[in-house]
């Protein structure tokens, strides 16, 4: 075994820097001073724990790989992996680290991951930001691209955050956001794409790992998981089966002004909403090496989200002098399954040992939603409690979403140059018969105005070329993508018909040069962010009677220009810098419908949007203590609606995230992580600032084939999500507090070889639905 050399590090007191480094401290204590006095304490506890001055060495514990050890075997939170001249080095390392232009956070044996969702881990991901009803946004964009092992999952909004809320986090391995992907790649995304790797085993022989994880919130939530390969040197099998229960209370505050009959009215909501959901989840994989030139694979993923929800809002409707005109109480049940299916097959042919290599690519997706509510509305007067009137509005909307697509891609190495070219074709339909009736009477009839047939159908031809060339410490990527689209969408009954036929260049260029210990690169790219078909279906969502989601038809796709620059200074020390301006940007808006006074939140198009992003990562070791700290700074400017037409806003904004482990005695391993946020603009909202802290502790056992990992997430109970409109269409605010004060037990254990992750081929249209 070969000991890397320790070295000197010596952290002495920060100087003054340039304006980013201090407009986030500005803008982060500034936001602090409003918090509470223990909150202030506890930032400064856990971002500031280390002395003025720290000298240390390194960990001798960092060492070349062992013959027939696996990279990113052994227990360390966080890992280090530099390939020069196809040696291999491994040690421990931060959290954050950039790779080819890619922001990596590594998840593998994190303490934190016991009770904890994807959700979870990937709302603490630089850049990343949630707001009301779970919805993600990634650098200001809403429609966030995310992939799960190189395959994209179809989903957005709240479907999407259903999925992650499904899958426990001890699954991963890690988390890639790609903020300008090649040419290869899907041209979807306008802020990048973040990637899921999830564990797999690729050594030779056979692994199972059984893992069992009991949390307790306002609920008790169970995850039971089994995974299983058998690799041999022709055939690698994989499955696993997962159960989760990730039942969730959220209680929730928000109102706004109304005028009914030419009086104004100010509305007082309190929602509640208890969430029963059991996720099923299966995937079977297996590659079959023909033989030394021929691989055929084939992968299958399957999920069946056994989805209910019971909500309950009261609306208390003062008048002008402040005096309690009436009581809205509305009592709300769904009972919504999901089953989703997703297929694909792959042929690899290496046409010879130069590197030249064909694939060829078929996916099939199957989504069904079906779903049925009933909202009952009873109204009491102000004064006597006496019931004015009651209403009752049942919903049926099954939904129907079916993806088909072939691609093929080729990769020539000629004379240092890597040339690759590709072909894709994709064909989507989307079906969505949804009905709503009223109850009058005693009896139910269909309410006609809001009914409908919505029919959705897209087909995307695609071609891209791209080149990469590689000096000696420089390295060049260049490459074209063209897409051509046909797609429309129409009402049966209302008949808005909506046909969109375009064709689209999306460029991109990429250059990295390596100094020793450092490395820097810049990118630049064209994208595209196609509306999610949930979005363009019309269909109403109601939360009371006086709000509601609304799809948008008339929705043209955004697209944007991405600008990035990364850099790791001494192999640790990450900043990245990125701006993006985009054309048509989509972001929500909220209108009152003048038939029932209600507040319609619906997604529409703008004009333009910048964004400007800065982030700042670094770890500090001392012996038995690290640090992982990133601070993160971003300046946003686009316009929101006005009664008298869009106005720009624009703000700064600010994050700090902490992470620190801290090795105890007897093999105790303790983690702690922070996250405080600044006000930041979030559409047409300005969220208030956020706090908060999980822990979390593990030990191993058996030659660590026996790992037992407890969490407390949110232990200061902190957590909560609370913002204000910016337009003055309505006046609506919310403050909601998410279930998130969590403690959690997991035990795993572990048989045969070691699970190491594996990467997917994907397509972007599964992100959409």
């Amino acid at each position: 075994m070969q000991t890397i050399p320790p070295q000197k590090l010596v952290i002495g007191t920060p100087t003054p820097g340039p304006w980013p480094k201090n407009l986030a401290g500005f803008i982060l204590f500034n936001e602090i001073n409003k918090m509470n006095r223990l909150s202030f304490i506890l930032v400064v506890i856990t971002a500031v724990i280390s002395p003025a001055f720290i000298q240390a060495q390194l960990s001798p514990d960092s060492t070349v790989n062992k013959p027939g050890q696996q990279p990113g075997s052994d227990s360390l939170p966080f890992r280090q992996k530099d390939s020069l001249k196809q040696v291999t080095v491994t040690a421990s390392r931060s959290g954050v680290q950039v790779d080819n232009g890619r922001i990596i956070m590594n998840m593998a044996n994190s303490a934190l991951a016991a009770g904890a969702t994807v959700f979870d881990v990937l709302t603490k991901m630089p850049g990343v930001s949630v707001g009301q009803d779970d919805n993600l946004s990634l650098r200001g964009t809403q429609n966030v691209t995310v992939m799960i092992d190189g395959k994209m999952n179809y989903l957005t909004g709240k479907q999407l955050a259903d999925l992650l809320k499904g899958m426990s986090s001890e699954q991963i391995v890690r988390i890639e956001l790609m903020p300008t992907p090649p040419a290869a790649f899907d041209a979807a995304g306008n802020a990048g794409i973040i990637n899921i790797i999830t564990r797999k085993h690729t050594a030779r022989g056979y692994a199972i790992d059984l893992r069992s994880t009991l949390t307790r919130g306002s609920n008790w939530l169970f995850n039971e998981n089994i995974t299983a390969a058998v690799n041999t040197r022709r055939l690698q099998v994989s499955a696993s089966f997962d159960y989760n229960t990730p039942h969730r209370f959220v209680n929730s505050h928000s109102g706004n002004g109304v005028q009914e009959h030419g009086l104004n009215y100010n509305l007082q909501r309190t929602n509640t909403g208890s969430y029963k959901i059991k996720f099923y989840t299966y995937r079977l994989g297996a590659d079959w090496q023909l033989n030394d030139r021929h691989q055929l694979s084939a992968f299958y993923h399957g999920y069946f989200d056994d989805f209910s929800v019971y909500k309950h809002a009261r609306v208390n409707r003062y008048d002008a002098d402040d005096q309690l005109h009436s009581v809205i109480r509305t009592h709300t049940s769904i009972i919504e399954p999901y089953h989703y299916h997703a297929g694909n097959i792959s042929y690899t042919w290496r046409l010879d040992t130069a590197g030249r290599k064909l694939t060829a690519e078929g996916h099939y997706i199957n989504y069904r939603n079906l779903s049925d509510g009933l909202m009952t509305t009873r109204i009491e007067d102000g004064n006597t409690g006496s019931i004015t009137a009651e209403h009752a509005l049942r919903s049926h909307q099954p939904g129907y979403i079916t993806i088909r697509s072939a691609k093929a891609d080729l990769e020539w190495p000629y004379k240092g140059v890597l040339l690759r070219a590709g072909l894709k074709y994709a064909h989507v339909t989307n079906d969505n018969n949804f009905r709503f009736d009223s109850l009058i009477n005693g009896s139910y009839k269909e309410a006609a105005t809001m009914s409908d047939h919505f029919l959705y159908d897209e087909k995307i031809a695609a071609a891209y070329v791209s080149l990469a060339k590689q000096w000696k410490r420089s390295g060049l990527q260049a490459g074209l993508r063209m897409e051509q689209t046909d797609a429309g969408g129409r009402t049966v009954k209302a008949a808005l018909f909506n046909q969109w036929k375009y064709t689209r260049f999306f460029p991109t260029i990429s250059f990295e040069h390596t100094l020793k210990q450092h490395r820097l690169s810049l990118s630049l790219s064209r994208r595209i962010n196609r509306p999610a078909y949930g979005d363009l279906n019309p269909v109403r969502w109601y939360v009371d009677q006086y709000f509601y989601y609304a799809g948008n038809p008339g929705l043209v796709p955004e697209m944007a220009w991405l600008l990035a620059a990364t850099g790791t200074f001494n192999r640790k020390y990450v900043v990245t810098a990125t701006y993006g301006l985009r054309e048509n940007y989509m972001a929500k808006r909220l209108l009152v419908d003048s038939a029932s006074n209600a507040v319609k939140s619906q997604s529409v198009n703008f004009s333009d949007m910048q964004r400007f992003d800065l982030l700042l990562a670094a770890p500090f070791s001392a012996g038995w203590w690290s640090l992982q700290a990133s601070v993160g700074v971003n300046y946003s400017m686009y316009p929101i609606p006005q009664r008298t037409g869009d106005v720009s806003v624009s703000r700064w904004a600010g994050s700090v995230q902490v992470q620190q482990q801290v090795k105890l005695p007897a093999g105790l391993r303790l983690e702690v992580s922070t996250n405080l946020y600044s006000r930041e603009l979030w559409g047409i909202y300005l969220k208030e600032a956020l706090f908060f802290s999980d822990a979390g502790l593990q030990k191993a056992f058996l030659n660590e084939n026996l790992l037992l990992k407890l969490s407390f997430t949110d232990f200061l109970r902190t957590y909560r999500l609370k913002a204000y409109s910016l337009s003055n269409t309505t006046d609506y605010r919310y403050f909601d507090r998410p279930d998130m004060h969590r403690l959690g037990l997991s035990v795993r254990y572990h048989i045969g070889g070691k699970v190491v992750p594996k990467k997917a081929a994907g397509i972007e249209e599964q992100e959409r639905l």
